[in-house]
């Protein structure tokens, strides 16, 4: 007697709907990939938005950390304060400020003369390494993208606040505001330490 075996296999429908199922299943799992990929991309884009934002404001801080009093002559036979603001113009803060570190003894001084202002919608940090200096060129910095409007506030010992700073006395605090397209506007209250 003969066995008569039956060889097994897969009808042509059977592929096709397999096939059919893969592609479906392959193509939700491709948009969820794309989708994951998208927001990490947001994520990341939002992220480095905001550490520039928290550098802007450590760079300030620093710098008003090393706030000195000792003026500027600008080269005309005129003393500028050590802290300067004139309240509405595109200079946000000019102050000089000590702690210039020397790692390679160099003949210099610690102070330096810094200017923070707006430029074409950039918060910019200008340092220079003189404090007399008066065609001296800055080291330039831009520290934010996106600033629409700056200003600062000053807080005097006698309690009042100031748009505008231009005393030989340093204030106690200093209100730091920008307006930025991305966050809105960001206020910062800093104290002055000496």
């Amino acid at each position: 007697m003969r066995l008569k075996l039956k060889t097994q296999g897969f009808t042509l429908v059977e592929l096709l709907v397999a096939m059919a199922i893969f592609s479906l299943m392959t193509a939700v799992a491709y948009a969820g990939l794309a989708a994951v990929m998208q927001n990490d991309q947001s994520s990341l884009a939002h992220e480095t938005a905001l550490k520039k934002v928290q550098r802007a404001m450590v760079f300030i801080e620093k710098d008003l950390r090393q706030l000195s009093t000792r003026t500027r002559n600008d080269g005309y036979s005129d003393l500028q304060p050590g802290l300067k603001s004139d309240g509405g113009g595109s200079v946000l803060l000019e102050f000089s400020r000590s702690g210039n570190s020397n790692p390679t003894d160099l003949n210099r001084s610690s102070l330096q003369r810094i200017q923070y202002l707006i430029d074409e919608e950039k918060l910019q940090r200008l340092s220079w390494n003189l404090v007399d200096h008066s065609d001296a060129e800055p080291v330039k910095m831009t520290l934010m993208d996106g600033v629409t409007s700056a200003g600062v506030s000053f807080f005097s010992k006698e309690g009042e606040t100031s748009e505008s700073w231009a005393k030989p006395e340093l204030p106690i605090g200093v209100e730091v505001k920008l307006t930025t397209e991305r966050w809105g506007e960001i206020r910062r209250v800093l104290p002055i330490y000496y």
